[in-house]
């Protein structure tokens, strides 16, 4: 860690698919999230969902702050703000304190998680099952929150994700959380979770928002596809062969620089998790090597590979980086994995444990004393 750093569609959409982003041309605005500040506002949003799980949808976080952006699903804007649903346990009284996950979503999905969808089953499920709480956030991020056919806009904030961690912590008693057990998950766009668990601690006490006087900082970090750094100079430097560089800055004469889990590593940092479906381009995981950019039409003729944005030398880089700062570190600290079988991103695919034990292992002594027999058994603890 540095020290210095749509008539409401959505109910609409998940009978559609729970993935793709509101907004088509003649949909109304989605309702703005709902501004809670009590555990009687937070009951009465409060559903049951099967036997397992109570939900509340749509509560702002931090500000609520509203923006638009670029659907992934068509050439439109949709209004998006700083919104979350919470999952608990049904089985568990809302007065028990648990810790929580925050989820960040990858692009093309939203803060909704259907049941019926993918990624219920491999994070909900697994996280109350184990004790904890899950809060799926819906927030900016530099490159993917632009809005259609206008120039890029550099000065998109790249700090929701700490932001809700902040807020979250400030209203730990409203949502009957454990301030001091807080962990990231983040998928693709949402492992800009990653950059914000390692950056400097956002919390000031000259903050104008109560809840930025609290600490922005994570037990653990559990990042898949992540991109490891926005700093254009350094993304051309480590991983774009010279021979692209004049392409790359053909395509990215615009990019953001929002900053680098690669620069932001300490040895003090909360331990990290990172799966990718490829392996890095040298297999002996020694060196990041250089490739060159596919062709406009997508092809690569390259026998190595060509680079993208999710391609895992960016988390090779990472950890590279975090070696060099202190060889002694324990491997524990570090926990990554290669060609990983997209049905185990979030399950390890020779214990069967799921990603939520990482979590698990990381709770601070009285959040470990607190866990389930079952939580116990089924993490190996």
């Amino acid at each position: 860690m540095r020290q210095n750093i749509l008539p409401r569609s959505r109910s609409f959409l998940r009978l559609l698919s729970g993935l793709l982003l509101v907004g088509a041309a003649g949909f109304a605005a989605a309702e703005p999230c709902r501004k809670i500040s009590t555990e009687a506002e937070l009951s009465s949003y409060t559903k049951t969902q099967g036997t397992q799980a109570t939900v509340a949808r749509d509560i702002c976080y931090a500000e609520g702050t509203e923006w638009k952006e670029k659907s992934p699903a068509g050439a439109y804007d949709v209004t998006l703000d700083q919104r979350f649903d919470f999952y608990r346990p049904a089985s568990l009284p809302a007065s028990q304190r648990l810790p929580l996950i925050i989820w960040a979503h990858p692009n093309g999905a939203t803060d909704n998680l259907p049941q019926q969808g993918d990624l219920y089953p491999k994070l909900v499920t697994p996280a109350l099952a184990l004790g904890f709480a899950l809060m799926s956030i819906e927030f900016r991020h530099p490159v993917a929150s632009q809005e259609y056919g206008k120039s890029p806009n550099l000065d998109i904030p790249n700090t929701d994700i700490a932001r809700a961690v902040q807020w979250a912590r400030h209203r730990s008693g409203m949502l009957g959380i454990d301030g001091s057990n807080i962990f990231i998950v983040g998928q693709s766009r949402g492992t800009l979770g990653l950059m914000n668990a390692l950056s400097k601690n956002l919390a000031d006490d000259q903050a104008p928002f109560p809840y930025q006087t609290k600490s922005s900082r994570v037990r653990a970090v559990y990042a898949v596809q992540a991109q490891t750094t926005y700093e254009k100079e350094q993304v051309k430097q480590t991983f774009i062969h010279p021979d692209s560089w004049p392409a790359f800055e053909a395509l990215y004469a615009n990019f953001h620089q929002p900053g680098s889990s690669i620069n932001e590593i300490t040895t003090d940092d909360p331990p990290v998790a990172m799966r990718y479906e490829r392996a890095p381009t040298d297999q002996s995981l020694q060196t990041v090597v250089p490739l060159h950019l596919p062709a406009q039409n997508g092809n690569c003729a390259y026998p190595e590979g060509c680079f993208d944005f999710h391609h895992p030398n960016f988390g090779l880089k990472l950890h590279l980086a975090f070696k060099s700062l202190s060889p002694t570190q324990p491997a524990s600290k570090f926990d990554i994995a290669y060609n990983v079988p997209t049905d185990y991103l979030y399950v390890d695919q020779v214990t069967s444990r799921p990603y939520a034990c990482f979590f698990a292992k990381n709770l601070t002594p009285e959040g470990r004393a607190n866990l389930s027999a079952y939580a116990v058994e089924v993490c190996g603890l």
